[in-house]
């Protein structure tokens, strides 16, 4: 096992401890009412210099968060046709776009570059002891646009900073499922982490602090057998805590980036768990 299962494991048991509330938004595909143990304002933070925090006690298909947040971030592409998953199929409209969303928040251009993430980029280049390097995917004025409330972005705004040559970052989630993205060491974390890595390494930095954090994680009541399982995988893993994945990013342009330019060196998981019902 390694840190970030630990990590997991812990914020699992305490969202277990609290009682099933209804949810006022999500259904499930059936139509029946969603039921969430959440708590609020979980904080993780990821030394990225210690490894690569992807957990290992369930097998995470990491190029697909990878190719997410490149379509975000680089191709800055809010339709799905431009996307290789499936994961907003249930969301987008007659043209594959879903609303004013993700991507297209990103593409807007910022302080007099074309884009938010030229705009961050250039900062951490030319200006690294700025305290505004921000990146941020809500907009209050445009959310009055969208068809579909759901699609107000989950994890929405980063913060970077630089010191001693190392490329800090804080991610803020409004909300986060945690089998299906936010746990420690999932989807959200490891699309994230290689995001933190990618931008260091295209401005000649080391990638130094993750930092994580969710207003509301919450695991829904359709995820209750997949989460014993993890827990039952955690108690009877007798390994040392260790943390060996790494990460190796090719030598492109970052604006370049595809998933396949991506290798995790040492992830060695242990096993899928069933598949994980979507709450729309």
């Amino acid at each position: 096992m390694n840190k970030v299962d630990e990590m997991f494991i812990e914020d699992l048991e305490e969202i277990l401890k609290q009682d099933w509330e209804l949810d006022n938004r999500a259904k499930w595909l059936d139509g029946t009412q969603t039921k969430t143990k959440r708590i609020i304002q979980s904080v993780n933070r990821y030394d990225l210099s210690e490894g690569f925090p992807i957990m290992g006690l369930r097998e995470i298909n990491w190029k697909l968060p990878i190719d997410e947040i490149i379509w975000i971030m680089i191709k800055q592409s809010n339709n799905i046709k431009d996307l290789n998953s499936k994961i907003w199929n249930s969301w987008a409209n007659e043209n594959g776009d879903i609303e004013k969303a993700y991507g297209y928040q990103i593409a807007k251009p910022t302080m007099g570059h074309q884009s938010q993430m030229h705009y961050a980029i250039n900062e951490i280049k030319t200006n690294p002891t700025s305290r505004r390097i921000m990146i941020n995917m809500f907009s209050a004025e445009e959310q009055q646009t969208k068809a579909n409330e759901s699609l107000v972005e989950c994890a929405y705004a980063l913060h970077l900073s630089v010191k001693n040559g190392k490329l800090d970052m804080t991610l803020i989630q409004r909300s986060g499922d945690f089998l299906t993205a936010a746990g420690a060491g999932g989807w959200n974390v490891v699309q994230y982490a290689f995001l933190q890595h990618a931008i260091a390494k295209e401005c000649g930095l080391e990638a130094g602090i993750l930092l994580h954090v969710v207003q509301d994680l919450h695991l829904y009541n359709k995820h209750t057998e997949q989460a014993a399982e993890l827990i039952k995988r955690y108690a009877e893993d007798t390994s040392e805590l260790n943390t060996k994945v790494q990460i190796k990013i090719s030598d492109k342009p970052f604006f370049e980036l595809t998933a396949d330019d991506v290798e995790l060196i040492g992830y060695e998981p242990k096993g899928k768990i069933d598949k994980l019902d979507v709450a729309i």
